[in-house]
């Protein structure tokens, strides 16, 4: 039976540490230029409510990625696990991948000319290892679930900001802020 495994985040965990970015940065030895796994601090203010919360964002492991669809060489695969790879070997630098995610997850490596992306470690879940980043995370805001096993009422699905996008079906959600009062103030964290 095909999987869909996928990325879970509780913003109201989340601390906007960067241990999840800084582990995957170090463990797979990427040039100071590449960037996997993104930490976004989201405000909103309004007259009597600030909103704050981290989003710890990466490759989302589409159920349709576009990257896979508009390589020309075939240098995107994506296993039964639903984890899409990339094929360093028949890749030809085409930035055609770069061009069409509308998450922008995939980048040229300046050493090589070719594009990146997040593996999800894939080598380490192979042997029951969770990924780099999941296990940097230090207060278990981030976690990696098989999707039929996430309850959607509860989470919000990443999606991207067209409309028509939203058909990449990315394999990323969110547990929504949940609302305190501070000083008489309604504060999301």
């Amino acid at each position: 039976m095909v999987k869909q495994l996928g990325f879970v985040l509780d913003v109201n965990r989340c601390l906007g540490c960067g241990a999840c970015a800084k582990a995957c940065q170090n463990r797979n030895q990427l040039a100071p230029s590449l960037v996997r796994r993104q930490i976004r601090k989201v405000e909103k203010f309004s007259k009597d409510h600030i909103e704050m919360f981290y989003l710890s964002t990466a490759c989302n492991h589409c159920g349709n990625p576009e990257c896979l669809r508009v390589c020309p060489s075939g240098a995107y695969a994506k296993r039964r696990d639903g984890i899409v790879l990339h094929l360093s070997e028949k890749c030809t630098g085409c930035k055609s991948c770069v061009a069409s995610c509308p998450f922008g997850a995939p980048q040229i490596n300046p050493q090589t000319n070719k594009a990146s992306k997040c593996q999800l470690c894939y080598e380490r879940l192979d042997r029951g290892m969770p990924p780099f980043c999941v296990q940097a995370c230090l207060t278990g805001a981030l976690r990696l679930k098989e999707l039929k096993d996430i309850p959607d009422n509860k989470l919000l699905r990443l999606t991207a900001p067209a409309p028509s996008l939203r058909l990449t079906r990315p394999s990323v959600f969110y547990k929504p802020p949940s609302a305190t009062k501070v000083s008489g103030f309604s504060f999301t964290i």
